[in-house]
């Protein structure tokens, strides 16, 4: 006997002997993982200058979240804009969290072993501390965010991409707000705000659009 988690049938129980089953011991985070990750004073203002601006800033670019509803960690966004070309550009922006977490420390071998964050009915166990999930590496809208972007220009008509119309790298950027699954199921079935969140309804579709392009292209 490994640990007496109690009663069975109970959901509680049930639920911890399913995460214990999948290796994930707790869904609380060690005290030494916690005081390992410090970071309690972060801010842009503190990060490297010489580092900042070796990255590309898209922080003028409308960006925006999609998440499920009622999500609170915001850990991509996207930003859309077409161009005098004809083309439409797309960028894809994901939190930098290996900026924050080094190789082989005590974080990261806890994401290591965790793997991923598990989001159940009841209760979600994250795969990083919640300094790192909730606040320095959460595209939050309006706060500057360390990022890695891949930015691409696409055929609005073929959906074809050229290689010289790619670019992969380290950025900067700033949230200009977060959409729902429900908003944007409302957006797109004519029902939604014309503006939420400062984004604008043609953008959803735009991007709706250019997906139906690279759907076609992979059958």
């Amino acid at each position: 006997l490994v640990e007496q988690l109690g009663r069975m049938g109970e959901l509680k129980v049930e639920t911890d002997a399913l995460l214990r089953d999948n290796n994930f011991a707790s869904d609380e985070f060690s005290d030494a993982v916690i005081r390992s990750v410090g970071l309690d004073d972060w801010s842009m203002e503190k990060e490297d200058i010489a580092e900042l601006q070796a990255r590309k800033d898209f922080c003028d670019e409308k960006t925006f979240t999609i998440d499920p509803n009622g999500a609170n960690k915001f850990d991509d966004a996207t930003h859309i804009k077409g161009e005098v070309d004809g083309k439409i550009e797309v960028g894809v922006h994901i939190a930098d969290v290996a900026h924050f977490i080094k190789a082989n420390s005590l974080v990261d071998r806890e994401a290591k072993k965790r793997g991923t964050a598990v989001y159940l009915m009841n209760r979600s166990c994250a795969m990083l501390p919640p300094k790192i999930v909730n606040d320095v590496c959460s595209l939050i809208p309006g706060e500057e965010r360390l990022t890695v972007s891949v930015v691409f220009k696409v055929n609005a008509v073929t959906g074809a991409i050229a290689d010289e119309d790619i670019w992969i790298g380290k950025s900067i950027i700033k949230s200009t707000g977060k959409l729902s699954y429900r908003d944007v199921d409302a957006i797109l079935s004519g029902q939604g705000n014309s503006k939420l969140e400062g984004i604008e309804a043609k953008d959803i579709k735009i991007l709706q659009a250019v997906a139906q392009k690279f759907r076609e292209h992979r059958l």
